[in-house]
């Protein structure tokens, strides 16, 4: 039995050296179906991964609350709430009154263009107070952030948005311009981990600036974006959540229109469905890419089954079963198929490997995808390559020999 399967490998192997640009082309089909299907789902695997690592941006016991926006997300140089959703400054009062917080901190967006040795239109500026260093559990690599000693006129910024206004490395010191009014640069953070697609804020794009400083920049107290709450140590965070959204009820009339959420969880959840749904969608057109590549070695195997009518009758006159001339046809249909599953395999492992080197983005191999994209390959390849197969081992030896 095991001559057998040899002797059927052996022929399929030079069937196709006879047509190799042929079977290569058509090898192609299947290659990229699976590099597209594993490679996808690793980069969505991936996303979700550093979206969800973001958490830890975020210090001990912290709780986010956010206004209830339909379809609010963060663009990544903004922060959530339109101009028709936005906190106020009473409720910054509002989350103080509990006994279980320690801090709250306002965030806030204020619009303008800023000046260093370089002009930004409409950076992302955010007004909050000195407690936002401990919340963000972040460290500053240049200077420090700011505290009420230093006055008003000064300013921390991301790493990215430093890059952009100033040619220097470390610019403590040096002055920027915002809204007419000069400040001076305290410090500079230590680079964030910016996920890509990430729902929440790009810090690294961010300046800071006293929330003080803007009220008299405006005029009045600036809209809060979102406010960041501190829970004492030993606080039940999920019950002090609930109690934070029905004060805040309370205060807004008995409309439900805030949110309190831990760190990670609701921007996870948004994340988590429109990933799953943009990959379901790249997963579909792969397959569809398989199939194309099943087709197309159908296509292949008829051709091949038209050009070898002749060869086909010889070998039934001499004794060759239906079956033996159907196992050799299939045979021909898993090894382009085998080909062109572990060729795909090996470029999508390179292809992660690449992104993971040269981007931002962290693929993670699924193990069950690189098996099952494969598998399917194979089963779809065998599937369509029986079809030719069949019509082969069908003919009638007598007008196969009549064939030229």
């Amino acid at each position: 039995m095991t001559n057998i399967r040899k002797g059927y490998f052996r022929l399929a192997m030079q069937s196709l050296r006879v047509s190799r640009t042929r079977s290569l082309m058509t090898v192609l089909g299947i290659v990229i179906g699976v590099v597209s299907v594993v490679v996808i789902v690793a980069i969505g695997e991936g996303v979700k991964q550093q979206i969800g690592n973001q958490s830890m941006r975020y210090g001990q016991g912290v709780l986010i609350v956010r206004p209830i926006q339909p379809g609010n997300v963060f663009e990544g140089n903004g922060l959530p709430g339109g101009a028709s959703a936005l906190l106020a400054s009473s409720d910054i009062e509002v989350a103080k009154r509990s006994p279980d917080v320690t801090s709250v901190v306002p965030v806030s967006a204020i619009t303008g263009n800023m000046s260093g040795d370089h002009t930004i239109d409409n950076p992302l500026v955010i007004a909050t107070t000195s407690d936002l260093s401990t919340v963000l559990n972040q460290k500053v690599e240049y200077g420090g952030f700011f505290t009420p000693a230093d006055g008003e006129n000064v300013v921390v910024l991301g790493a990215d948005i430093a890059h952009r206004l100033f040619d220097d490395t470390a610019p403590l010191g040096r002055k920027v311009m915002f809204r007419g009014k000069e400040f001076v640069v305290a410090g500079v953070f230590k680079p964030f981990v910016a996920a890509p697609f990430s729902l929440e804020a790009n810090y690294n794009q961010a300046a800071f600036i006293p929330y003080g400083t803007a009220e008299g920049l405006l005029g009045a107290a600036p809209q809060v974006n979102q406010i960041f709450v501190q829970a004492k140590s030993g606080v039940d965070t999920a019950a002090l959540g609930k109690t934070l959204e029905h004060s805040f009820a309370t205060a807004h009339g008995g409309t439900h229109d805030t949110a309190v959420m831990s760190p990670g969880s609701h921007s996870l959840e948004k994340s988590d469905r429109t990933l799953g749904m943009l990959t379901l969608m790249t997963v579909g057109m792969a397959i569809i890419a398989l199939i194309v590549g099943g087709v197309g070695i159908m296509n292949m195997m008829l051709v091949s089954v038209t050009e070898r009518i002749h060869e086909i009758g010889l070998r039934k006159a001499i004794g060759a079963t239906n079956r033996q001339i159907l196992r050799q046809f299939v045979t021909e249909a898993f090894v382009l198929c085998l080909m062109g599953a572990v060729v795909g395999l090996v470029v999508a492992l390179g292809v992660i490997g690449a992104l993971r080197i040269y981007t931002s983005l962290q693929p993670v191999v699924v193990w069950w995808v690189v098996f099952a994209a494969p598998a399917v390959s194979l089963g779809i390849g065998v599937l369509f390559g029986a079809i030719p197969a069949i019509k082969a081992a069908r003919m009638d030896p007598i007008e196969a020999l009549r064939h030229e």
